[in-house]
């Protein structure tokens, strides 16, 4: 029951006193805000906390594609660094290196010199290298190789083209030996035909 309703006593006396108490008026309850304001305000706040999250996922979804866009070109560069590092290897290799020489006109020595160097003496006798004297050890260009081949190429095409020519001039000697016997024995056969017909007359 409410406090406005209910029905208003005598008021008590004290204990001990014998006096009753005295009513003191109540004093005002402070205004209450309106409800609209409020409303106002928190929808305000809502408003500028959607704003700022909106904001922050746009900014941080920007991010991510920069990210990403970051990662694949680090991966572009990786791949292309280890691409570099397997062409620098190959190129350091010492078959590359002495085929690189090779095409370069360096051939080995096999005269080597030998240099002291607490007193700086040479030893050994200096001569020239013609290249020839280790061909086993020469690295040839892929371009010598496909001259060599060529070469070997034409010559056994040459051989071929030789022993077909051998081969037709001795078919061709055969056939005028057939021939001259042929005409021989044609010759042989008419002159005996005329001896046999003198012989008849």
């Amino acid at each position: 029951m409410s406090a406005l309703l209910a029905p208003a006593g005598e008021p008590e006396e004290e204990v001990g006193t014998g006096r009753k108490k005295r009513l003191r008026t109540v004093p005002d309850l402070p205004p209450r805000l309106a409800p609209m304001p409020f409303l106002v305000v928190l929808i305000g706040v809502l408003g500028i906390g959607l704003a700022g999250l909106l904001m922050l996922n746009t900014s941080l979804q920007g991010n991510a594609f920069e990210t990403r866009a970051l990662q694949r070109q680090e991966s572009e560069l990786a791949y292309r660094q280890a691409e570099l590092e397997i062409e620098l290897d190959k190129a350091a290799a010492p078959q590359e290196l002495a085929r690189r020489a090779s095409a370069l006109g360096l051939r080995p020595n096999p005269y080597p010199l030998i240099l002291r160097v607490p007193g700086g003496e040479v030893q050994g006798d200096k001569k020239r290298v013609d290249g020839d004297e280790l061909p086993g050890i020469v690295v040839k260009t892929p371009e010598e190789l496909a001259a060599e081949k060529a070469e070997q190429a034409a010559k056994k095409a040459a051989k071929e083209a030789k022993k077909r020519a051998e081969a037709e001039e001795r078919q061709r000697r055969e056939l005028a030996e057939q021939k001259k016997k042929v005409e021989e024995q044609q010759r042989k056969q008419q002159q005996e035909q005329e001896r046999d017909q003198e012989a008849n007359r």
